[in-house]
Formats: C-alpha cells, structure tokens, sequence
C-alpha cells in the first residue's frame, strides 16, 4: 500500500498534460500511486496519457467537473496521505518528500501546505504567493482561509482521516470551481493547517486558467459558496460576524481589482455592494468615489501608480 495517493483529474489538458506527470515522477519521493481521472476531454487528452498507462491509474468520468473526479480519485485510492496536483500544474522534485517529512514528524496537523510561484509562456511571473499575501503560517488558521484562501489545490497534501470526518469534495460547486477551498475551510474547522514556506510547486496561468474567470461569475461565486458554508458548518453558522466580513472582502477585492482594469460599471457595482456588507469601511468610499472619475484621469492615475511600482523595485533590486 502507497503512503501518498496522487489524484489529478484532467479535462482537456492535451497541451499539458504530459509535462505535469513527468514532475510527478521526477519525485524524489518514490512510494506513492497516482490516480488520473479524466473528466470527458473531447481532445487527444486519453492518447496523450496512453503514454503514461503503466504509471497510473486511470479512471473516467463523464465532465462532472474536478470536485467530483477528486472525489472519484478518494474512492480508489489506498494511501494514508493525499496530494492534490491540477493538470496543468508543476511539482517540483521534493515537494513530496518535504511534506512526507512534516508529516510524519506532525501528525496532529491535517494539511501540509507549500509556497508557490506562477509562471506562464514567458517564464515566472510571481516569484512567490507567500511573499504576495504574507498572511501564511501554521496552526488553526480557518479565518485566514476562510477571508483570503492561501492553500492552493496543487500544493496541498491531505490525511485520509480528514475525509472521513468532514465528508467528500462537494459536487455542486463545480460551476464556480471552487470545490478545493470548500473542502479546505470543512477540515480547517476541525484541524491545523502546516504551512511548508517553501516554493515546491509551480502554478501554470494561461488563458483557460481559473485566474483568468469573469469577475463577476467569480464573485457571484463566492458570495454564493460562503451562503452554502454558513447553511452546513455549525460552527460558521454561529459565527455570522466573521461571514459578513469574508463576504466584503470579496466584493472588495473584486472591485478594486475591476476598477484597477477600468472596467468601470462592474468597480462601482462591486465596491456598492461590499458597502452593504461594511458599510462605514473608508476605503471602499475612496475606491467607490474614485470610480466616478472620468475614465482619462483614472488611465492617468494607473499609470503614475505603475510607474511607481516599477521604480520601487528598480531600487530594491
């Protein structure tokens, strides 16, 4: 029986496919199985993993989105801990072998989590998520998920004994993709969380990649995610207070980041409603007046802020 089980549901993923399971397999960490469930790709998707067949265990599904092929990869899996990988993502050699070690040496902790970096066709483009956020670190961390989710899907290692508490990855939030952090704040209610300040994984972004969604699918998104956590988790259902305030913050984030792309009627809407949730938040008022200024100027002050930010990391490079 393998200590890790990987599991990496596909759909479509012809282009990259291939290179995500040779990081697997340039592991240094040898005793794991991987679990590839393909969720009705129409593309060359399954003669691509041909390639692969005396590797993995392939399994189909019929375009049910990834929560429910993670959950088809849980059911024939065998190992104690289960490592989660996207199939256009990149391991890096010992990201197994590191959360192996946390593992064994923490066994109180629930998810062992890494650091992370993007990249696309250009090379990286963000040398580190954790230097981003600067909110990571270890232990009962479910408000930090719960407002600004930092476990990504292809970094996160989990107990099978996790599962068995808090139930499968939920199926019905296939339309927003966000069925990975549903599951993450589930078993950050009852368990730790050990963040690895490591870059051990490599986050590909391109077009169809779930950072490059419509604002405002993703926002209804969330707001309707958190709804559906607040209705099953008692422990969230008596925490309204800390509800409220990860539903602004969303709205907030989601406005900010449309008014910073000048798209000016979805920044007011956005910014208008996250005052519903906080309604004396200053600068919310500031980004909402602000989005009342004519388009030229708001171009103008964009760009005095880009060039700042460029010459600010001129001088500290």
């Amino acid at each position: 029986m393998p200590k890790v089980s990987v599991i990496i549901p596909v759909y479509n993923g012809q282009e990259f496919i291939a290179a995500t399971l040779e990081t697997v397999f340039s592991q240094t960490f040898t005793d794991f199985e991987v679990i590839v469930v393909n969720d009705g790709s129409t593309d060359e998707t399954v003669a691509v993993l041909q390639n692969f067949r005396e590797k993995i265990t392939l399994m189909e599904n019929s375009h049910r989105g990834p929560g429910s092929s993670r959950n088809l990869g849980l059911q024939a899996s065998s190992g104690s801990l289960i490592a989660f990988l996207d199939a256009d993502d990149l391991w890096l050699p010992q990201k197994l072998d590191r959360q192996v070690a946390v593992a064994n040496l923490h066994p109180e902790f629930g998810i062992i989590t890494t650091d992370m970096s993007r990249f696309d066709a250009s090379g990286i483009t963000e040398r580190s998520s954790g230097a981003l956020k600067g909110t990571m670190r270890s232990g009962y961390v479910l408000e930090e998920i719960l407002l600004d989710n930092w476990i990504w899907t292809s970094c996160a290692m989990v107990r099978r004994e996790c599962f068995e508490k808090v139930g499968n990855f939920d199926d019905q939030s296939i339309a927003i993709g966000r069925d990975d952090w549903n599951m993450w704040v589930r078993i950050a209610v009852h368990y730790p969380v050990f963040y690895l300040n490591e870059i051990l994984v490599h986050y590909r972004v391109h077009a169809r990649s779930f950072s490059h969604q419509d604002h405002d699918k993703l926002l209804a998104g969330w707001l309707a995610e958190l709804d559906r956590l607040e209705e099953s988790v008692p422990q969230l259902r008596a925490r309204h207070e800390l509800m409220e305030e990860a539903r602004f913050r969303r709205c907030w984030s989601t406005g900010w980041d449309s008014l910073r792309a000048l798209h000016i009627r979805g920044a007011q809407d956005k910014l208008r409603l996250a005052l519903r949730y906080s309604p004396y938040d200053a600068k919310t008022w500031v980004a909402l007046g602000a989005a009342y200024l004519p388009t030229p100027i708001l171009r103008s002050l964009r760009s005095i802020s880009k060039a700042a930010v460029r010459a600010t990391r001129s001088i500290h490079s």
